[in-house]
Order: structure tokens, then sequence, then C-alpha cells
């Protein structure tokens, strides 16, 4: 019995694991794709919906995150819990330069084997930094933040750690004046005179800046040596944004060109995402349309040799195919991975095929094992049968005789069907069962004869008495 369950156990192990294989790979490629987006009024959250609607035409169902911004997307990619996301590349290892701690914290831990499988998917856009300053507040430096009410951004967005850099070259570090506002308070609170300057490293088009140019409270400042800046960090590039940008009708906002620096806003996923997926997105990514729809001029003007600048993580395949058409493989490795699935069931299915006909068939020759024994024990009966005839002799033994004949001859036809020719040849029971069976036989026919004798005999006799 419990040769049994091991040998079903097993069969269900073969059966199983590739079909649990093929399903996973099934329902990967078909389950809903989750988008990391940013917070209202920045930009990560309106290309977050474009980029959905990108996935919807492509077949699939996708979702939206609102999210804090480029570090809680960044953990979200890195765990899993999101399939594409828009990142700000340097702003983790700034946090590692200037906020070692707050990394240290379960909102910011990332395990570093998970963040091996980020990818890079596209440069979207820039990022430039700007220092936004209440009208009114006296501040036309950067001298003249410190001990000012300065908003940096949430902790989780990538405000907060370009905010860090500024704040180290000011020699301050974040402090009760200081605020973590997202967009939509950051704008109220210039309404309400509750801040006196904020850091915003988002695009040009983001909603925050065309509303801190519609109230009519906000300046911005350049950044001296915003060169220099620039060249100590491999992300940074130095960037003008041009005089009238947010507001071109009336006061231009802002009123000169602002010298700044700027980082991009790349794409990310992780490497197990579907290379056909991946390479689908950035081909739609790099379409007039989709630059048309979200304003990246950048992206429009420069195409492909932009969208793929200065990657932060590994590229991944699938955009690696639209940069290098070269490094495209025959196959597409996704459809190789179903295959080997495929493959793999019906094999396993086949080999369960196989072990389950060899387990039945030695089942079954047990069970005839079994039956063999039926007709020994069969056979042995009968034998007892006639050597009960001799102890108590009738008129009648001669019929018992020839019907334990005919039993025996039933129950030897009855074997011939059960096993074939060969397995007659092969099982040693079986030649114990004809000797048995034939020894039996001649001993009927004996007895029979014996019997017929004795009565010719006995009528002989009685016929010769009667005539004498």
């Amino acid at each position: 019995m419990k040769r049994k369950w091991i040998t079903l156990g097993l069969l269900g192990l073969l059966i199983c694991v590739p079909l649990y294989q093929l399903a996973k790979a099934l329902v990967r490629m078909n389950r809903k794709v989750v988008i990391a987006g940013g917070p209202e009024k920045g930009l990560y959250h309106p290309i977050a919906l474009s980029l959905s609607n990108v996935v919807t035409r492509l077949g699939r169902r996708a979702t939206v995150l609102t999210t804090a911004g480029s570090l809680e997307n960044l953990k979200l990619v890195a765990e899993g819990k999101a399939d594409l996301a828009l990142f700000q590349p340097g702003s983790r290892e700034t946090l590692k330069a200037y906020a070692q701690a707050l990394l240290e914290q379960e909102a910011q831990r990332i395990d570093p084997a998970k963040l091996g499988h980020v990818a890079f998917v596209a440069n979207l856009y820039s990022q430039p930094l700007h220092i936004a300053v209440r009208d009114g507040s006296g501040i036309e430096s950067l001298a003249d933040l410190k001990g000012r009410v300065v908003n940096l951004g949430p902790e989780l967005s990538a405000d907060y750690p370009m905010s860090l850099r500024l704040l180290r070259s000011l020699g301050e570090k974040p402090g009760e004046h200081h605020r973590n506002l997202p967009y939509t308070e950051l704008i109220e609170a210039f309404e309400r005179d509750e801040v006196d300057a904020a850091f915003i490293t988002v695009g040009m088009h983001a909603d925050v800046f065309h509303a801190l140019a519609r109230s009519g409270r906000v300046r911005f400042l350049s950044i001296p040596n915003n060169e220099a800046l620039a060249a100590m960090e491999l992300h940074l590039s130095p960037f003008t944004v041009p005089r009238g940008i947010y507001q071109f009708e009336g006061d231009p906002v802002p009123q000169a060109d602002i010298e700044t620096v700027a980082t991009g806003a790349h794409l990310i996923t992780r490497d197990d995402v579907p290379g056909s997926f991946v390479e689908r997105i950035t081909k739609a990514i790099l379409e007039t349309p989709f630059q048309k729809a979200n304003q990246l001029g950048e992206l429009f003007e420069q195409g492909e040799p932009f969208a793929r600048a200065r990657p932060f993580f590994p590229v991944h395949e699938g955009a690696n195919w639209v940069y290098d058409p070269e490094s495209r493989t025959l196959l597409k490795p996704e459809i190789v991975d179903m295959w080997e699935s495929m493959r793999s069931f019906f094999v396993s299915i086949i080999v369960a095929g196989v072990v389950g006909w060899q387990w039945y068939r030695k089942k079954r020759d047990r069970t005839k094992e079994g039956r063999l024994d039926y007709y020994i024990r069969e056979v042995i009966r009968i034998e007892r049968d006639q050597m009960s005839l001799d102890a108590t002799p009738s008129g009648d033994a001669l019929e018992k005789l020839q019907k334990l004949q005919d039993e025996l001859t039933d129950l030897r036809q009855e074997c011939f069907r059960d096993f074939s020719g060969h397995q007659l040849q092969e099982e040693p029971g079986t030649d114990c069962f004809l000797m048995l069976c034939a020894s039996l036989s001649e001993k009927l026919n004996a007895k029979m004869t014996r019997q017929r004798l004795g009565g010719e005999l006995s009528r002989l006799a009685d016929s010769i008495g009667n005539n004498g």
C-alpha cells in the first residue's frame, strides 16, 4: 500500500509541476499591468495614465498607482508590485550620500538582490531643478534660504534627494522650519504665505508650475555654477529653462532664463517582464502621437538617441531590440519559455503515462498471480474430491468422476483465457498448475476406465450366472 501511494505521488509531481509552470507563464502574460505613477500635479502621473492607454491598445489591462514619486516607484518595481514606473536617476544614490538613515527605514529599504532585477526602458524627458521663492519674501539667492521655511518635498519623492544636496551646499540639514508637502498642498501653502521657497525637480510641463505661475506669487532663481554642479554628478547636466515657458502672456513666468541642472525621467521595469511587451511599449514611446500627447519635446526632436541616453540600470532586452535590432534572437524568449513549459508538460504526461501503464500492468500481473493461486487451489479441491470417491465408493461414482473431469477441463480453459501464451511460458507457477491438471486428469481417466471395466465385468458375470 505504501508503495502504491509513493507511485501515485510521483505521478502527481510529474504532471503538476510542469502544469504549474505552464499556467504561471500564461497568467504572467495575461495579468493586469501595474504602472507606478507619481503625485498629483506632477508629470509622472499623467504620463503613467498615457502609458496605461498604450497598454490597453496592446490588448492588456492596466492600472495606475498614485505614489509619492521616484523612490517609492523604484521600490514598487524592485519588489514586483509594479511592472512599469517613472524614476529619477541618482535619487537613491543621493540619499545614500546625505541621508543613509532614511534608506534604512522600512519604507525605503530594498533588498539589493531585488534591486538588481530593475531594468531601463527609455529616457522620456529632462527634469530641471527649480528653486521657487515666494514673491515678497526677500530671497534673491541661495544664501538667503538659510533659516527660511523651505519645502523639500515628500521623502519618497525625487524632490527630496535633490533638496538635501542643495541644503548641504548651504551647510544646513532638514529641520523644523523645513516642510515635506506634496504639490497640491504646496500650491495652497504659497497662496497662504506659509512657505518661503520650495525645491522642485520635475518636467517643465508639470501642472504645479502652471498653477504657481497663475497664482502670481512665485519667482524662480537660477543656480550659480550650475555647470560645475552638473560635472560632479553623472546623472546631472546643465539646463536652461526658457523665459516665459510657464506664462508668456502679460508678465512672463519666469521673467528670465533660468540656469539650472537637470536629470532624466526614466521609464523602468523588471528584467522578468516579457521582452515582447517591453519592445512594444518602447516602440509606442518612440512614436509621434505619444510624444505629442505628452509634450515630450526633447524626445520628439532627438528621437532614439535621447530615449536611450544615460541608462541608470541595465537596458531591458525588449527595449534593446528596438535600439539595437541585431541583438534580437530568432525566437522571442517568452515564446521559448512557454514552449519549454508546454514541452515539459507533454513529456511529463508521456512519462507519467508510461509509468502508470507499467504500474497497472504490474498490478494486473500481481492480480493474475492471485488468480493462479485460485486455480491451483481448485485443482487441489478436485483432487480431494476424487480421493473421497475411493473412500466411499458408490454406484454413481462414474458420473461424479466425469463431473470432476469436466470441472478440471473448464478450469484449465479459464486459466488459458486469463493468461496469454507468453505469460504461461514465463510464469513458473503456470507450469505447476498445468502439471497438476495433467496428473489429475490422468487419475480421473484411469478411475473412470476402472469403473467402466468393473461395471462390464459385473454385467458379464451376472450374464454367465443367469445362463448357467
